[in-house]
């Protein structure tokens, strides 16, 4: 039999099978629901809802392998939630799901699975590693790496990812094979705390009323005063609803000025970027010093783009792109890859556009 395994259920499909594969594969499974809510009266997907929680068990049961529970509800808000608030209200976009894999998914069960004697942690993600390398997922639909650019090799070599060389559909055909509860249970399309993707009302219920949500200017690039918004934490760049078009034709977001509550808005060739400047770099194997050619990925449905990458003092890095890319926005992820392999990435700090102007 191989070593013990943590396997991460987080209640869904992709789990349970992941769980299914590494016990057929001889190892000693444990099942691990995180709870990261205090409190979560229904299925958000991952953050160890009631029903989440009694799926991953039932799952357990049918593969007859140990089930817990444990409540990392304060080490979520610490590191996730509060985050994820700070960067709305300065009228940056952040990706918690990033920031979940490092702090808690991650960065906590790994710790668990040594205490536990375990081998490695095994979870639900589409994506692959080869000898401490991350790769992304046979299912280019589902890959995840972008989500996972933070993972070192020290950490990648404890980690399994046993679906990532699966098909969604071959997952759930899977999983009804073992006859799993989970089988055709549907996906969660939303941030797991923030039910309805109804940022504002999130933001508004955990701070009352804060400037970045109060009503303010929309000016175009020129400076000129075209429109009123509601909130500048209520956009986001590359954004076309809700701005209304004029003699110009459509508008869509620039850019976002927490100090001034200004939405600038242009044309859409005004939200290419020609370069970024990254900050907080991480990568998965040896930190490159000098510049090198990778493709770059802006966002998690973004076809990564080629660039010249060149690595900076400060620990950030220099993008440059071969062509300019759209809608790039601070405090999203930039992913670097080398064809199918995961180099590393960082936050997106700063935007320059193909004008020279910076945002």
């Amino acid at each position: 039999m191989a070593g013990r395994a943590v396997v991460a259920m987080s209640g869904g499909v992709d789990s349970s099978v992941a769980a299914a594969l590494m016990a057929q594969a001889g190892f000693d499974c444990v099942g691990v629901t995180l709870k990261l809510l205090p409190r979560a009266d229904s299925g958000f997907g991952c953050c160890g809802s009631p029903v989440d929680i009694d799926d991953a068990r039932r799952v357990c049961e049918r593969l007859g392998i140990p089930h817990y529970v444990l409540n990392l509800s304060d080490l979520f808000e610490d590191k996730v939630v509060r985050p994820f608030i700070d960067a709305y209200v300065s009228a940056r976009t952040p990706n918690p799901c990033v920031e979940c894999n490092r702090s808690v998914k991650f960065g906590h069960l790994l710790g668990l699975a040594r205490a536990w004697g375990a081998e490695c942690v095994a979870t639900g993600h589409y994506a692959r590693v080869q000898g401490a390398r991350l790769y992304a997922a046979k299912d280019e639909r589902k890959d995840q790496t972008y989500f996972l650019y933070s993972l070192t090799a020290r950490e990648l070599s404890g980690v399994r990812f046993p679906v990532g060389d699966l098909a969604k559909d071959e997952v759930r055909a899977r999983a009804r094979e073992l006859g799993l509860k989970t089988a055709d249970k549907p996906e969660s399309q939303e941030i797991c705390f923030v039910p309805g993707r109804d940022y504002r009302a999130f933001l508004e219920g955990r701070l009352g009323p804060v400037p970045s949500l109060e009503p303010g200017p929309i000016q175009d690039t020129d400076g000129r005063t075209v429109g009123r918004h509601d909130g500048v934490a209520s956009y986001t760049v590359g954004q076309r609803k809700g701005l209304g078009g004029g003699a110009g034709g459509a508008r869509y977001v620039v850019r976002l000025e927490a100090g001034s509550n200004t939405v600038v808005v242009g044309r859409d060739e005004e939200t290419f970027a020609a370069a970024l400047s990254v900050s907080g770099v991480s990568w998965t194997g040896r930190a490159a010093e000098e510049p090198f050619i990778a493709r770059v990925r802006i966002r998690h449905r973004h076809s990564p783009a080629p660039a010249r990458v060149t690595p900076q003092s400060d620990g950030g890095a220099l993008v440059e792109f071969d062509s300019p890319q759209r809608a790039a926005t601070q405090g999203q992820a930039a992913v670097f890859y080398d064809g199918q392999e995961v180099l590393g990435g960082g936050t997106i700090a700063r935007v320059l556009r193909p004008a020279g102007r910076a945002s």
